[in-house]
């Protein structure tokens, strides 16, 4: 299992959706930040995190759906995009562990 995070423009987020849902990817977190040091004034930008927890057999596609979103952006590069190992996962409503969870 792999926890896939999407840091993005908030105006990409529906095409990020959009590109997941393309792929049966539809399960998902999003939640507002802010970076800061990304811009050369110093400012503070407004940003999303997308989280999307998923199992070995659909990490490539996730990664190449946002991926596809970050690369046909206007010219700014803020995105970014992070895979990292996810070693338990808790459906606490089902009462359900590991993969199935996910």
């Amino acid at each position: 299992m792999r926890l896939v995070i999407a840091v993005v423009k908030p105006s990409q987020v529906e095409s990020v959706r959009q590109s997941l849902a393309a792929v049966h990817v539809t399960r998902m977190t999003v939640a507002d930040a802010h970076s800061y040091g990304g811009l050369p004034d110093g400012a503070i930008a407004q940003e999303a995190v997308i989280e999307v927890a998923v199992n070995e057999d659909f990490l490539s596609r996730t990664v190449e759906a946002i991926s596809a979103v970050l690369g046909a952006g206007d010219g700014d590069l803020r995105g970014r995009l992070f895979v990292m190992p996810m070693h338990d996962a808790v459906q606490v409503y089902r009462a359900v562990r590991g993969q199935e969870a996910v």
